[in-house]
């Protein structure tokens, strides 16, 4: 995703549920959603180079693509609806008392 601004970045937590490590701009959403590293790579907007390299880096070996897609999907789970709804419940209920 080299994008030059997302707000979230539902598109790579979509990717990420899927099990695709995903390469993001780091801008936004996406510096927080993605761990670079681990569940994906970070990128400069302004840089299709280390774009390029990083995807070479991740298409090129196959025992680093399945890591990170593992640990992506296993990260986007925390991000399920369910989760997300007890999380902001919670917020409720500790906003109100």
């Amino acid at each position: 995703m080299p994008s030059h601004y997302e707000s979230f970045g539902m598109v790579a937590l979509e990717a990420m549920a899927c099990g695709t490590p995903v390469i993001a701009s780091q801008v936004g959403g996406l510096a927080y959603l993605v761990k670079d590293g681990e569940t994906g790579y970070h990128v400069p907007f302004d840089s299709p180079e280390v774009l390029a390299e990083k995807l070479g880096a991740l298409l090129g070996n196959f025992k680093l693509r399945k890591r990170m897609g593992e640990n992506a999907a296993d990260y986007a789970k925390e991000y399920a609806w369910e989760k997300i709804a007890s999380k902001i419940i919670a917020v409720y209920k500790e906003v109100q008392e």
